[in-house]
């Protein structure tokens, strides 16, 4: 199965032209609330053919990019979740293999760390690496429902790797997650509550953005945002940031600071729903905002492909 060009703009063929490779992963293996993750990417991708190609912040147009739509790895009816995230993590590092800006648009979260590990397996350094999450969820437990391989579980596994995490909109987590989190020396948490109710919080968090350096991994689980953003998704929390919020965080990291590489990105926890198309479009324009923020102040640099 080939998706629609994203943006509707004509497709980076071969993949090695592209500046940025967009990898469709349709997957709820682990999924234990609401279900659906695996109807999110030909969702996003629909919702984002109604998107300007203008970055009206930037004034970057998208056209300029060369994009690459991968084939979707879907699942097996007779494999176990291990075996797929196993694929998704040999597909990963042949896309890295193409010197574009992979993002793995899912699914559920348990795809971060075979795409990270990915990023390791073709010579990133992981203790070098700082991973933010953006995220309702800590997602820190050593397993959940018996499986380590859990969508609860995937910073856990990135911690295991020997990576940096920056978790931001954190609002859900056991108490024993947070203890880990911080015995471990690994994760820095800026918690929902204290970005909402606190501006001098809110402002460490951009200059802690502003100021960091070497190699740098986003996730996006689309439930760090307010549950009006994201109403259909799985495990939808109250509370969450909002967009204007969001993205001043990210011009931090992305726009206003020279000092990291952007590595890797991905999405997650998208849920399509009949009665509203509210998540899969802020997907589609979190994406868009990534790439505009990433490559409108580089572009000059890079220079197009092909």
């Amino acid at each position: 199965m080939t998706y629609s060009p994203f943006l509707g703009l004509r497709a980076a063929e071969p993949p090695e032209r592209a500046q940025v490779l967009l990898l469709p992963l349709p997957f709820e293996g682990t999924a234990c609330y609401g279900k659906g993750t695996a109807d999110a990417p030909p969702a996003i991708w629909q919702a984002s053919t109604h998107i300007e190609d203008w970055d009206e912040e930037t004034g970057f147009n998208l056209e300029k990019l060369a994009i690459h739509s991968a084939q979707p790895v879907f699942p097996e009816e007779t494999e176990g979740t291990d075996e797929y995230l196993e694929r998704v993590r040999k597909e990963a590092v042949r896309l890295q293999g193409h010197d574009g800006l992979v993002i793995g648009i899912g699914g559920e979260h348990s795809l971060t760390p075979p795409l990270v590990q990915a990023g390791v397996d073709c010579g990133l350094d992981p203790s070098e690496l700082t991973v933010l999450q953006f995220d309702a969820h800590a997602d820190l437990r050593d397993s959940y429902e018996g499986s380590r391989f859990s969508h609860a579980c995937g910073m856990r596994r990135l911690t295991e790797m020997g990576t940096r995490i920056l978790a931001v909109g954190i609002r859900s987590a056991e108490e024993a997650e947070m203890k880990f989190g911080l015995d471990s020396k690994q994760v820095e948490t800026f918690y929902a509550h204290e970005l909402a109710q606190n501006e001098i919080r809110s402002d460490e968090l951009k200059k802690r953005l502003e100021v960091l350096e070497g190699p740098l991994y986003i996730t996006f689980d689309i439930d760090c945002l307010e549950v009006y953003l994201c109403p259909a998704t799985g495990t939808p929390q109250p509370g969450g940031l909002g967009w204007w919020q969001v993205l001043g965080y990210l011009r931090s990291v992305l726009l206003e600071n020279s000092q990291v590489q952007l590595v890797g990105a991905d999405l997650v926890e998208t849920v399509p729903s009949q009665q509203s198309r509210v998540n899969e479009f802020v997907a589609a324009r979190l994406i868009c905002k990534m790439m505009a923020y990433w490559f409108g102040s580089r572009f000059a640099v890079l220079g197009p492909r092909g």
